[in-house]
């Protein structure tokens, strides 16, 4: 009898160890540490939404700005419905052209491949004398990015409504392509390049023959008319 008694002390002083804490001090907070793990999608860079667009002989530049859909130039992309494009990650597939405005030389293109990266659009025009980072696709030269600064204020210049002036290193192929903010984001489109003549000789009747050369400066459509745009094909 004295074993089961003695079993039954070591029990109860078993029982008072577990469960006497929890009812000794009702009235003090229990303290419990709670450890969140959060999974987070790796970031992405202005490289991995860049998109390299090829139509028949021609090509250009677009920046995916999620969903499958590319933000483009309209003279990019022309009167075509569909265009071959290529991602960052060398995945190659076909996009739907959706929309076109030619006033702002800006369309939207939209593919069901697979497109990693995307950029986030910051809808404002870029203020004069801020960096920017333009990448592209200059003479075919894939996914290669030009640095500078906002050389001109926004303004209508030729066949553009409106477009803000840089100094970046600006070539033929880099139409559509993204320019992006320090942080990142998108803040224009590239949709031209400034044309100098040099005069290269003479024709037959002796007149002045020149070239059309590039200069450093380019045209960028801003990215508050880009969402603009994109607001009143979503009303």
């Amino acid at each position: 009898m004295r074993y089961y008694r003695n079993v039954g002390v070591v029990i109860l002083a078993l029982a008072m160890l577990l469960f006497g804490g929890v009812y000794a001090m009702p009235n003090e907070p229990q303290q419990v540490t709670i450890t969140n793990t959060i999974i987070q999608a790796p970031s992405t860079t202005p490289e991995d939404s860049s998109i390299k667009i090829t139509i028949g002989e021609g090509l250009g530049s677009g920046v995916h700005i999620g969903g499958g859909n590319i933000l483009t130039a309209a003279h990019v992309v022309g009167d075509a419905k569909t265009v071959k494009i290529k991602t960052f990650a060398g995945v190659e597939s076909d996009a739907d052209v959706l929309w076109i405005n030619k006033d702002f030389d800006i369309a939207l293109i939209h593919t069901g491949g697979n497109v990693s990266g995307s950029s986030a659009l910051d809808c404002r025009e870029p203020a004069f004398g801020e960096q920017l980072q333009a990448i592209g696709n200059p003479l075919g030269i894939e996914f290669v990015a030009s640095f500078g600064r906002v050389a001109g204020s926004g303004r209508k210049l030729g066949n553009w409504n409106r477009v803000i002036v840089t100094d970046m290193t600006t070539v033929m192929g880099q139409s559509g392509g993204g320019v992006f903010a320090d942080d990142g984001r998108i803040v224009g489109i590239n949709v031209g390049v400034t044309l100098a003549p040099l005069k290269s000789g003479k024709d037959a009747a002796g007149a002045d023959v020149y070239t059309p050369t590039m200069t450093g400066f380019g045209f960028v459509v801003p990215a508050s008319v880009v969402c603009d745009l994109l607001a009143r094909r979503t009303v």
